[in-house]
């Protein structure tokens, strides 16, 4: 939605503000990313072209006295496109490049039973796809072939990985210990199992001090916008226009200072 700043000095405050945006946008997601390698010629070349569309479209735009805050988004909303699409398309060249070495190496187990290498190999796979199981059954047959520590040490680390993953055990983020999967505490601490669980109690436990936060941190600033928002009828459009850009830097100053340690 287009808000009308009214002519003069507030709409080119706003055109202003959107060009330092756009250079900005330009210089970290753009050109930095371009020298970087990131992005390649094709995508350097889509995203100058949106970037000067967004210069030139406020612009025009002023003839009717009004300009757009949307025009920051669509750079930043190409780039995640753009990265989106790559990192799906690696993904699936990903999967099928595993997918082919599973393949060879089942070919070479089928030719040679007795090859430890291979069914090791087979088992970090696995255990990479997060398929406990069968990496534990790999993990056993080179065991079984050959015997060495690193062998030992895996079936030990996956079999633990199995039984968590199946429910029968889990560790407590706490402190570390394996619980039994029927338990919904752990027996060393007594943290809760689900994080649900965990958070509710947190809360509970911290009431007043949440309270606290809600109002010093959210019901002031709540306040001074309402009466911001109230002053609108009886103030010049000029006066009040520069009084909400203050009352805004005030809102965001009191935020950080309340949530964060300056």
């Amino acid at each position: 939605m287009t808000v009308n700043w009214g002519m003069g000095f507030f709409l080119g405050l706003k055109f202003v503000f959107i060009l330092i945006v756009l250079a900005m946008e330009f210089y970290f997601l753009v050109f930095d990313r371009y020298t970087e390698g990131e992005i390649d010629r094709t995508e350097f070349a889509v995203l100058c072209a949106v970037t000067a569309i967004c210069i030139i479209i406020p612009a025009v735009q002023l003839k009717n006295f009004s300009v757009g805050f949307w025009l920051i988004f669509p750079v930043p909303l190409c780039y995640a496109i753009f990265r989106f699409l790559e990192y799906h398309h690696a993904e699936s060249v990903h999967e099928k490049f595993i997918e082919k070495k599973i393949k060879n190496l089942e070919d070479k187990i089928a030719r040679n039973p007795r090859s430890p290498n291979s069914y090791h190999m087979l088992g970090d796979i696995y255990f990479k796809k997060g398929d406990y199981g069968r990496a534990l059954i790999n993990y056993r047959e080179a065991y079984g072939i050959r015997e060495t520590t690193e062998l030992q040490q895996k079936i030990k680390i996956t079999a633990k990985e199995d039984r968590i993953q199946k429910g029968e055990v889990w560790v407590c983020r706490e402190c570390g210990t394996d619980n039994s999967g029927e338990s919904e505490r752990c027996t060393n601490c007594g943290s809760a199992r689900r994080p649900v669980a965990s958070i509710k109690e947190d809360i509970l436990k911290n009431k007043a001090e949440i309270k606290k936060w809600v109002i010093l941190g959210f019901g002031i600033p709540l306040v001074i916008i309402s009466v911001v928002v109230l002053m609108k009828s009886f103030l010049p459009s000029g006066f009040y226009d520069f009084l909400a850009i203050a009352a805004g830097l005030l809102v965001i100053y009191l935020m950080l200072r309340k949530f964060f340690t300056w």
